[in-house]
């Protein structure tokens, strides 16, 4: 669809400011899928896991869109440096958001898997998880609409705290006396959701690094 358009031109302000509401769009589109994504892990709701998995073909959809036009973009377009860079920030951006959209596919079969077992032992601190995790991607979002090459920073230390949620759910899963209480299966399965939360925030970091080595020329990752 994009090859009709003129080769090797100025990409136009209308193009720039489409591709970025788009961007953010599917960030809207992960935050949603992760609220339903807490609402099956909180236990009993059977039918938003169905809605969760409707929701990730949707954000795979766009995220395909998204990626064939900044490739387009930048391969067919005479763009200023600063340009560049943030089309390759916007690359970047989308393959972390469409990740983060896995984990929450994830989260939900995880879920809907555990609703046996509701409610968790540990089911507290599993939602406070994801609660930082859920903060997490709305300050990278918004990093992400403004362009803010400071945000970086001011992730960390709320992901120290998502590193610390993991340990110490991980820590009563092993080695508290919830192991006694609860099935195997029921183990596992919270392990896993841990893990997932855990990486799910890392990549939201991840959005807010790479606007921030974007915002000042420093190499990508």
């Amino acid at each position: 669809m994009w090859e009709s358009l003129t080769m090797l031109r100025r990409p136009s302000p209308g193009e720039q400011r489409d591709l970025r509401l788009q961007v953010l769009r599917l960030g809207s589109m992960v935050e949603e899928s992760l609220c339903l994504a807490r609402a099956v892990l909180a236990g009993p709701n059977l039918e938003l896991a169905p809605q969760v998995r409707l929701e990730d073909n949707r954000i795979d959809r766009l995220y395909k869109d998204l990626e064939e036009r900044c490739l387009f973009l930048l391969s067919h377009r005479r763009s200023t440096q600063q340009e560049t860079r943030r089309l390759i920030v916007y690359l970047q951006a989308i393959r972390d958001l469409e990740r983060i959209g896995d984990y929450c596919k994830d989260l939900s079969t995880t879920g809907e898997r555990l609703l046996p077992y509701q409610p968790l032992v540990v089911r507290d601190d599993l939602l406070t998880m994801l609660d930082r995790s859920r903060s997490l991607l709305a300050m990278a979002l918004e990093a992400l609409s403004c362009h803010d090459a400071s945000a970086g920073q001011r992730l960390i230390a709320l992901d120290d705290l998502v590193d610390q949620d993991y340990a110490n759910i991980y820590e009563q899963l092993t080695k508290g006396h919830q192991l006694q209480s609860m099935s195997r299966e029921a183990v596992v399965l919270t392990a896993l959701a841990s893990r997932s939360l855990e990486r799910l925030a890392d990549h939201a970091v991840n959005v807010s690094r790479r606007i921030s080595r974007g915002a000042t020329g420093a190499g990508q990752s």
